[in-house]
């Protein structure tokens, strides 16, 4: 008989765990999944905010070049003539007064008066000799690799902003003022319309000027296609196109694109009539500034910048010193992709996360 003592000692069976402590654990996973997910996505946000706002940045330090240049910022560019095609889509030049600006008054005018396309158009320099002067060797096909090194800029715009679009229109456009179809960058007495495949032949020689971005992300260029039925624009990229797409990218006017795809918005202090380096009279005896351009206005203004500017839908007078003192401004939609023109603080909050950069 064995003696008790001798026996092994019994190994105690492992405990399983219960239901309840199963689902405790899943818990405490998904909240950690979820918080996580939540920290990098704000922190990608932010990192989206922060390379915007370094972008418009370099637009900043291009426009004040551009004005250093030439004594003006450049003109505001949009849709006016549809008789263009595709290729004169936001190209023609907008003034404050044009009965295409939609408004009752100079306020209201002022919120629809901005540009989609100038910032490309003039500071990347995206047109060939018949449009800005510059772009493809003279006498040579327009293929892709007929580029004049280096392949950006533009020939001086002129006194009127727009390559003779105002001041020595193309014959047949003397009456459409700023028409894209009317610039005459050589301004000949008889210029090759910027439509036909003569245009290559212009004979226009001077000083290359920028571009005045050095260097940007192919992907923050997008193509404007068009506008839908609310005025918002069509983008779309070289890549999104494809090697076999019918369109041809190079022909599309172009936009400068903000870190969430959306085209980045050029607003400029108002001018008078033709002339780029006038100012237009306010009721108040002053002139009209960006400070009552409502989407400009910041969420959250510093008490030590607040200013008094134009009342918005809501009322809302809150304006800033900075911009009542800009020249031009840009805005990106910021991450929700929208904004509305119409106030500064909107119900639905889509201004609240706008980036704005104002500049002299």
């Amino acid at each position: 008989m064995t003696h008790p003592a001798t026996h092994p000692a019994r190994q105690p069976r492992p405990r399983a765990f219960t239901l309840t402590e199963l689902l405790v654990v899943v818990a405490i996973v998904v909240l950690l999944l979820g918080t996580l997910f939540v920290a990098i996505n704000a922190a990608s946000k932010r990192a989206q905010v922060a390379k915007t706002q370094f972008l418009m940045n370099t637009i900043s330090a291009g426009l004040a070049q551009f004005n250093t240049d030439f004594g003006y910022h450049p003109p505001v560019l949009g849709r006016k003539d549809t008789g263009g095609g595709a290729t004169a889509l936001g190209r023609d030049v907008v003034r404050f007064n044009d009965s295409v600006v939609a408004g009752g008054n100079d306020i209201e005018r002022q919120q629809n008066w901005y540009s989609y396309t100038t910032l490309a158009e003039y500071l990347l320099g995206y047109g060939h000799r018949g449009e800005d002067g510059y772009g493809i060797i003279r006498g040579g096909p327009s293929g892709t690799g007929d580029k004049e090194n280096p392949p950006f800029g533009i020939r001086s715009p002129g006194a009127d902003g727009c390559w003779g679009a105002i001041d020595a229109p193309q014959p047949g456009f003397v009456n459409f003022k700023g028409y894209y179809r009317a610039r005459n960058p050589a301004r000949l007495s008889a210029p090759p319309a910027v439509t036909s495949n003569l245009w290559n032949a212009q004979a226009v020689e001077g000083r290359v000027y920028g571009p005045y971005i050095d260097s940007i992300d192919e992907r923050l260029i997008g193509g404007l296609t068009g506008f839908d039925a609310s005025g918002r624009p069509s983008i779309v990229t070289n890549d999104q196109l494809g090697p076999n797409s019918a369109v041809n990218f190079d022909t599309l006017p172009k936009c400068i694109l903000d870190y969430w795809g959306e085209p980045i918005a050029y607003y400029r202090s108002p001018y008078g009539g033709d002339d780029l380096r006038s100012n237009v009279p306010a009721q108040d005896g002053g002139f009209l500034d960006l400070g009552d351009v409502f989407v400009l206005r910041e969420w959250e203004i510093d008490t030590s910048e607040q200013n008094q500017g134009a009342a918005d839908v809501s009322g809302d007078t809150s304006s800033s010193a900075a911009l009542k003192g800009a020249s031009f401004a840009l805005v990106s939609r910021g991450g929700d992709r929208s904004y509305d023109r119409t106030v500064r603080r909107d119900v639905g909050e889509f201004n609240k996360d706008n980036v704005v950069q104002a500049g002299k």
